[in-house]
């Protein structure tokens, strides 16, 4: 499994924090940062699909099926992204797995600890965040409760039922990560039969 992340700290923390707390090995969690004036979700998807080209032709040229990735996701916010339709659209056409999280990450994280149901900001989350999480500002705790990620999956689909697919974008507040937690506990699983 690869995991592409838009963001560079929080996400890629978050999920390796999460790996191992499932214990799920094959997880490869990949931070990325986009090159110019930012990051946005279609170069995201874009790398995503270079990497897993990259994993196969490996694994075809060393005749070895384990070099390549069996699934491929990626990690994006709403925010204020133009590419965001483009990046949608790309996924769908290159079987990229894409989770969105309106308006950002940080939501899925909020779920860990309360209900999320009105319409927010990033800075309104990050703030609430805040209260749980003494000093956050894009750091994961050692000590976050990773162990809540079921609960969390409740609360998102309480807060936008409609939003259990990958490739599409839920209303605000939103994030279907949980998806991308499913098959990291799906891919664990897998993994201790060997």
């Amino acid at each position: 499994m690869l995991v592409v992340c838009e963001g560079t700290v929080t996400e890629k923390q978050y999920l390796d924090g999460l790996k191992d707390h499932l214990r799920a090995i094959p997880v490869e969690v990949v931070d990325y940062e986009c090159v110019g004036k930012g990051r946005d979700p279609h170069s995201t998807v874009e790398l995503a699909i270079r990497l897993r080209d990259k994993a196969h032709r490996r694994a075809r040229a060393q005749r070895d099926a384990f070099l390549a990735y069996d699934a491929v996701w990626c990690v994006v916010d709403v925010d204020d992204h133009a590419t965001l339709g483009s990046a949608l659209s790309l996924a769908r056409r290159k079987g990229v797995n894409l989770v969105v999280s309106h308006p950002c990450f940080e939501v899925w994280l909020l779920l860990h600890f309360q209900e999320l149901s009105a319409g927010t900001t990033r800075p309104e989350v990050v703030r609430k965040l805040q209260d749980h999480i003494k000093g956050y500002n894009k750091n994961i705790p050692v000590n976050f409760p990773f162990e809540r990620h079921d609960l969390a999956r409740q609360r998102a689909l309480r807060a936008d039922p409609e939003h259990c697919e990958v490739n599409r974008i839920g209303g605000n507040p939103s994030t279907n990560v949980w998806l991308l937690v499913d098959a990291m506990k799906r891919s664990g699983k897998a993994g201790d039969r060997r």
